[in-house]
């Protein structure tokens, strides 16, 4: 069932999709529903972590035993919505076995494990495999980030009966040539594509409708406040350690994706005097080098100005080697020993940004990373900030 939810884009009616996520946590769920209750189904209902429920479609089902285990395989078919890519319309498969009793289940490097340790989640054929270091997912695991890790778990428990044990494992068979064609066998992601999703559901926009409707938010924030602060980010991670770290106002925050550039621009011509640029630094780090598009496929460098800025920091020059071989920024992070060289690069960033604006707009940053927390942010930042609040 296609997700019955619209937005407008430049008068064109557009629709929602839902994430690969979302679509495994639906053929988890279906399965495990579907070998203790003994019934069909036709479709399973999930909870999106954007809180949006979600009824989807289950494409098959076989039961079957193998080995004497009775197992359940179903399947759902992702759906992009009107902003399809690569993975849109991959048909993800789910099959359960029991644990018996007398057996336990074992992290093998494998698998996830819930908290309870009665559910072992597994990637099979087309689930990605990580094999470098730096990625939110341990070397050795499937490529299943935390958040649809945790929808799945979350939605298994629901349906397991009380002392029960399970294995789930995820199988895309079409994710052996679609991973191919993304950016993952670069990441160290091989043998398929990873499941994905912060918030369980694909919101439709071309770019350039993505980049005017940023800039109606920060024309209605200025009207609604009437503030001479804006409050930026890229992406959800950093909205979420402005609202939980810093205690920002969720309602004040503008998400500009990859659009440093644009959004600078406007936010100058809109009569900002001020900016507060928070972000994980795996998409800051490209604005040190004077990238304003910080989507991959149109720029990178990241490990080479992370490099270049640590060997001005006064970082040894084996360790700014093994800063530029890393495979991402989290790696990277690691092999720096001083302090000053994140308070460098969250300098550099502001440099960047005020130059881009003519120093017509102050800007201060804080950068952070999943492994590290908070890196650094720049000698005005906690000022902005605090007289952000009091007005």
């Amino acid at each position: 069932m296609k997700l019955d939810k619209y937005t407008v884009q430049n008068g064109k009616k557009m629709r929602y999709g839902y994430t690969t996520g979302s679509t495994a946590a639906g053929a988890c769920k279906s399965a495990v529903e579907i070998y203790f209750q003994k019934e069909d189904l036709s479709t399973i209902e999930i909870e999106t972590p954007k809180g949006w429920n979600l009824n989807l479609d289950i494409n098959s089902i076989e039961i079957g035993v193998i080995d004497n285990y009775r197992y359940v395989k179903t399947s759902i078919i992702k759906d992009g919505g009107d902003d399809p890519d690569a993975t849109d319309k991959i048909e993800i498969f789910a099959t359960l076995k029991e644990i018996l009793e007398d057996e336990k289940i074992e992290d093998r490097g494998d698998n996830f494990i819930n908290d309870k340790k009665n559910i072992s989640l597994c990637g099979g054929i087309g689930v990605g495999r990580v094999t470098k270091k730096g990625l939110q997912v341990a070397i050795g695991k499937p490529a299943i980030n935390p958040v649809p890790v945790r929808t799945i778990f979350y939605e298994i428990e629901k349906v397991l009966p009380k002392g029960k044990k399970v294995e789930v494992t995820i199988d895309i068979p079409m994710g052996v040539e679609v991973g191919k064609k993304t950016f993952n066998p670069k990441l160290g992601i091989l043998g398929g594509i990873s499941i994905l999703g912060t918030t369980g559901i694909v919101k439709p926009m071309s770019e350039e409708s993505w980049r005017d409707s940023i800039v109606i938010e920060l024309k209605m924030l200025l009207e609604e406040y009437s503030e001479d602060t804006v409050i930026i980010t890229p992406g959800n991670y950093g909205k979420k350690f402005l609202v939980e770290e810093l205690k920002v106002d969720p309602k004040k925050i503008i998400i500009i994706s990859n659009f440093m550039g644009f959004i600078l621009d406007n936010i100058k011509v809109l009569g900002y005097k001020k900016i507060v640029l928070v972000g994980h630094i795996g998409k800051l780090i490209k604005v040190a080098g004077g990238i304003f598009h910080t989507h991959s496929k149109i720029s990178d460098g990241r490990m080479e100005i992370l490099g270049a800025n640590a060997l001005l920091a006064g970082e040894a020059p084996e360790d700014v080697i093994k800063i530029i071989e890393a495979n991402t920024t989290e790696e990277g992070l690691s092999y720096l020993k001083l302090k000053e060289t994140n308070k460098t690069i969250a300098k550099k960033i502001k440099q960047k940004c005020e130059k881009r604006v003519f120093d017509e707009v102050e800007v201060e940053v804080l950068t952070f990373s999943f492994d590290h927390g908070e890196l650094a942010r720049t000698d005005g930042f906690n000022r902005m900030v605090d007289n952000y609040e009091k007005n």
